[in-house]
């Protein structure tokens, strides 16, 4: 999130609506790097947990070797097609004449150039959280964060290289984020069971299955959000250039109440896992009942937040008056349901944690996917462009029942197995 910020504040500042376009075409590629991570970094961040919870070593250091090659080896083959690709990509992402080339700069060093180092970063994170390392995880994509925004300005404004410096900052920072991990790993080595030894790589059907299964729902989740994404800006471009730069622009701000709950949900994802691999049922549910008020909480101060300063925080990414106004529009509309948003992200997350992939994958495909693209295309003709920008408040709300549905069935079988201590949600 705060790559993709710093990239498009920067951008702004250079005042070029196509510029900023562009970093918002290219979003959903990059998003997909966030799917691959999630399937390999979630699934076995969860089977790592549930696996010490049970005592299960052997079984923790073979998953972790397996996320680690598996994930390596699924982002060299992405990315080797996005460059034999390009054209008919691009095509796909939107880009049209005056954004096409902005947004090749930054997909081949971003996309072909950083994607292993991206991915391979955001995986060690999970797999290090797994066995209780969260403040390293934390620690780790700071260092790439923070350096994001140091080196975004530089590249950018005093160099002069504009979209093209914003992608070589976050390649750069990236690949520093990757070898803080391995660098960690190095230093605990006989001290940990993630492993990136090759003799505890396994194809094991059961152990890839596992992890799969429950990685899916967060991958397939991502790739529903780029979908959905990509679809906005396809409608969005009927607008203009400006219409897609205030889309790019509040759609970042919606990531951040999104992406706290992301981080809140994956940091207590391991806690879950074990606990209820433990059979400790009244401590999995105290965690999920505490992250559920502070994911709430906080989005709630989002929506507060958004609706009082929405011009101000618009304006703040780029100088233009006209993506300045439907910027603020949009972003009024877009924050309206972030609570409800952040309850479906930990239901789903609450779900891969004690191995349900398959209602982890039912909200997924609830939320993204399912509801969405059809009905931005019926919004968008009841309401022109406007309507583009309602449909994620009306989804999120139903999707949040949804959720909240299974997780009341979940917890009264949970009940009968152990009546105390889960006598509500």
């Amino acid at each position: 999130m705060i790559y993709n910020l710093a990239d498009t504040f920067f951008v702004g500042q250079t005042g070029d609506p196509n510029q900023v376009a562009a970093v918002t075409l290219s979003f959903p590629a990059f998003w997909t790097l966030t799917a691959l991570a999630n399937l390999f970094g979630v699934g076995g961040c969860s089977l790592i947990a549930r696996s010490l919870g049970a005592g299960k070593i052997d079984r923790a250091r073979k998953t972790a070797a397996f996320c680690v090659y598996a994930s390596v080896g699924s982002t060299l083959a992405y990315c080797l097609l996005v460059l034999l690709l390009k054209r008919p990509f691009l095509a796909l992402l939107g880009a049209g004449p005056t954004t096409e080339e902005f947004t090749i700069n930054y997909l081949m060093w971003v996309l072909v150039l950083g994607g292993v180092p991206t991915v391979l970063s955001l995986v060690l994170a999970n797999l290090v959280r797994a066995e209780g390392g969260a403040r390293v995880a934390s620690v780790g994509l700071s260092i790439g964060g923070i350096l994001n925004i140091v080196l975004d300005p530089i590249f950018i404004l005093t160099l002069g290289m504009g979209v093209k410096g914003a992608a070589i900052a976050t390649m750069l920072s990236n690949l520093a984020a990757a070898c803080f991990f391995l660098a960690h790993l190095y230093r605990m080595r006989g001290h940990t069971v993630i492993s990136l030894n090759p003799a505890n790589f396994t194809l094991e059907r059961r152990l890839a299955a596992s992890v799969v299964s429950v990685g899916l729902p967060a991958s397939i989740q991502t790739c529903l959000s780029i979908v959905s994404n990509t679809t906005l800006n396809k409608l969005a471009s009927g607008y203009g250039e400006a219409a897609i730069a205030a889309v790019g622009i509040v759609k970042k701000l919606d990531m951040i109440p999104m992406n706290v709950t992301v981080g809140i949900s994956q940091g207590v994802l391991p806690l879950i896992g074990y606990n209820y691999a433990a059979n400790n049922y009244d401590r999995m549910k105290k965690v999920t009942v505490f992250t559920r008020a502070v994911a709430v909480g906080f989005s709630l101060l989002c929506v507060v937040v958004f609706e009082i300063f929405a011009r101000q925080i618009v304006g703040f990414f780029i100088p233009d008056a006209e993506t300045v106004a439907l910027g603020t529009t949009f972003l009024r509309i877009l924050c309206l349901t972030t609570p409800m948003m952040a309850i479906g992200f930990l239901m789903t997350t609450m779900f891969q944690a004690v191995g349900k992939g398959r209602l982890a994958l039912s909200i997924s495909l609830f939320r993204k996917g399912t509801l969405d693209v059809p009905m931005m295309f019926l919004m968008n003709f009841l309401v022109p462009m406007y309507g583009l920008l309602w449909t994620q408040p009306i989804v999120d709300t139903f999707a949040a029942i949804f959720a909240f549905a299974l997780y009341s069935g979940f917890l009264r079988k949970l009940r009968e197995r152990a009546p105390t201590g889960l006598t509500r949600p």
